[in-house]
């Protein structure tokens, strides 16, 4: 039996008992790929959720994903001939796109030139600087920092936006989360007013000087906190927090200057923090020009709080994004709904597996130490091993394994 045979019985087994429900599902386009391929086939419709069930059933596709828009005729081509009646907005979030200490760990790369190999993610050999492809895994660490990523858009969300009803969250079913926005305020944007929202969220070309943040007869001043929001306030907060937590080192290193003049201006710490809290007025560094220092330790803090968003998954009304409670073909995994209330404590290579532990032998070409389910397994190198069906399929569908016998 072939890999992708296998795998595809497996996943056939699953759908049929698995019922997947989509919003407004006769108005979205849906798209489908197969071993290997996550989009093969798009502009296809489906009249209800039955209809969509027994789809999953039969054709058994191995990645499926839907419109964040909503047409009057999803199935018609070319895009401008489905009659577009409005869209959701979906951020994402990849455990891929932020740089934890825990690539090192797991990942690794080839050189596509000269060959060399080596642990971690890099962008260039280290041998001879051409271009590398990178083999990427995922882990607790961070699988949990992409939460964290979670957790802050909620609270943008909620208390920028003032939006409480309409959001869903689901598990990619590979590295990281999906944010669906269903609001009636949302659907009606068009694509500029999207990467509007997008430049806010990821503070995209913010101005400290438009902010209130200027220097004036030789004084750098502040908004009041005290009647600030959004963007303000959470710089401000931010800076009132390092400063009375004496953060020398950090200052300092955001600022641009030596850890003794932070140790000079915090020597009068309550003051500064009184100048601040009540006068608008951030305190002078000695020897510097206030403006220098105060803009380079806040723009290194506008920095830090930015939401690090894929641009084209939120922006672009045309795009498709995988169907939530469906497999992940390259990793087995379902891409999970979460209610809110449970994704503090949510642990997607435990939560998410769906597969039996029905024992597969396999021969494994390479595999860091990963975990799924409540077990460890590996590292492996060239060698066979008998695993529970749904490790085998996680490494079978990341071509690192194949059957055996």
């Amino acid at each position: 039996m072939s890999e992708e045979k296998f795998l595809s019985d497996v996943i056939k087994d699953f759908y049929a008992n698995h019922q997947v429900e989509v919003p407004n599902v006769d108005q979205r386009e849906f798209g489908i790929g197969f071993f290997g391929k996550k989009i093969a086939k798009r502009h296809l419709s489906f009249s209800s959720q039955i209809e969509l069930t027994s789809f999953l059933k039969n054709r058994v596709p191995f990645y499926i994903s839907y419109s964040v828009a909503c047409y009057e005729k999803p199935a018609s081509t070319p895009m401008d001939a489905k009659g577009f009646l409005g869209a959701d907005i979906v951020y994402e979030f990849d455990a891929d796109d932020l740089k934890t200490d825990c690539k090192q760990d797991h990942d690794s790369w080839i050189c596509t030139e000269c060959g060399a190999k080596g642990k971690g993610s890099v962008e260039k050999c280290s041998k001879c600087g051409s271009s590398v492809q990178v083999e990427q895994w995922f882990c607790f660490v961070c699988l949990n920092e992409t939460k964290k990523q979670v957790f802050r858009l909620l609270e943008f969300i909620e208390n920028d936006l003032s939006l409480h009803e309409g959001i869903s969250i689901n598990f990619s079913g590979n590295a990281g989360y999906h944010i669906h926005l269903r609001n009636d305020s949302i659907k009606s944007l068009n694509a500029e007013a999207r990467i509007e929202l997008l430049d806010y969220l990821t503070t995209k070309d913010f101005d400290l000087q438009r902010h209130g943040f200027v220097e004036s007869n030789k004084m750098f001043l502040c908004p009041m906190p005290n009647e600030t929001h959004g963007w303000n306030k959470r710089l401000l907060t931010s800076l009132v927090d390092l400063i009375e937590k004496d953060n020398v080192e950090k200052i300092a290193a955001f600022g641009g200057v030596r850890n003794a003049t932070v140790r000079d201006l915090l020597s009068n710490k309550e003051l500064v923090l009184k100048n601040i809290k009540e006068k608008g007025i951030l305190f002078s560094i000695p020897g510097r020009k206030n403006k220098q220092f105060w803009e380079s330790l806040l723009q290194h803090l506008l920095e830090e709080s930015a939401l690090d968003i894929d641009r084209q998954t939120s922006a672009d009304i045309r795009k498709i994004i995988r169907v939530p409670e469906t497999i992940h073909g390259g990793s087995g995994l379902l891409a999970k709904n979460i209610p809110l209330e449970q994704l503090k404590e949510f642990n997607p290579l435990d939560e998410t597996v769906v597969f039996p532990d029905t024992s597969v032998k396999v021969f494994i070409s390479s595999s860091p130490k990963f975990y799924l389910k409540g077990n460890w397994f590996g590292p492996f190198t060239q060698e066979e091993a008998e695993l529970p069906l749904y490790a085998a399929f996680y490494l079978i569908a990341r071509k690192s394994a194949s059957l055996v016998g």
